[in-house]
């Protein structure tokens, strides 16, 4: 019973930092191999969570406003495509490397993100550009999942012009529409643990719920703080400087 309480904390968590910005499942993946599962199962197990909580995020942000869905219909597709792409041609790569290589992205992320609004507009990409530019997006989501919720953010921030909060919206969009697709296929597979994977996704739907309500009150400046910390926090993970105080 301990267990689940814990997971269903951390889901309330997991939920609110991804719903605001992302990299919530660097909390959810340890708890649940704590709780004894492998860790395909873990990471199997916690897009129930992601499914459930990106489904509440995006009604509620549909509610308030901030979520149109006919203008992004043709990135939605083009995500979908390069997730499912991404996820069959994954590859194994050294993840000390790939660790460094991933702490330098979010660094660069934050630096953009944080840097000072251009009052000049440029031209408009074309439909096509944005389509392609989603399908790499896509693939890096279904190839290397860990950090998308930033990269997400910060494409829908730079090449749409969406504030943060609109970004967020039409990223737990997109999310939602290709993790349905990743549940299907890992439930087929039967790697689900469908208990915790429930319990998880009450936590991340409760979080989920509390961020849509903290993004829409306190707008794009708590967004940025709120994704400033975890970049950060997931730099410092990646470059082993957790580990090294012992954390």
């Amino acid at each position: 019973m301990l267990i689940f309480v814990l997971i269903f904390a951390v889901g309330i968590a997991s939920g609110f930092i991804n719903t605001l910005a992302g990299g919530g499942s660097t909390l959810v993946l340890p708890v649940l191999i704590l709780a004894g599962m492998p860790s395909p199962a873990a990471n199997a197990t916690n897009r129930v969570a992601i499914l459930m909580q990106n489904i509440t995020a995006t009604s509620r942000f549909h509610k308030h406003g901030k979520l149109h869905v006919k203008p992004v219909i043709h990135i939605t597709i083009a995500a979908v495509i390069g997730a499912i792409i991404g996820s069959f041609l994954a590859i194994k790569v050294d993840s000390a490397i790939f660790d460094k290589i991933l702490g330098i992205v979010f660094i660069f992320i934050l630096i953009m993100m944080l840097r000072p609004k251009n009052k000049k507009e440029g031209k408009p990409l074309s439909k096509w550009v944005e389509f392609l530019i989603f399908i790499a997006v896509g693939f890096y989501g279904g190839f290397v999942q860990a950090g998308v919720g930033f990269i997400f953010l910060a494409t829908l921030n730079l090449v749409e012009k969406y504030d943060l909060v609109h970004a967020n919206a039409v990223k737990t969009f997109i999310v939602m529409c290709y993790t349905l697709f990743a549940v299907i296929i890992f439930a087929l597979s039967g790697k689900i643990l469908w208990l915790h994977g429930l319990v998880l996704a009450c936590g991340n739907s409760l979080g989920a719920y509390l961020g849509v309500k903290a993004a829409i009150k306190k707008g794009e400046k708590a967004v940025k703080i709120v994704l400033s910390i975890a970049i950060i926090i997931a730099c410092l993970k990646l470059f082993g400087i957790l580990k090294l105080i012992g954390l």
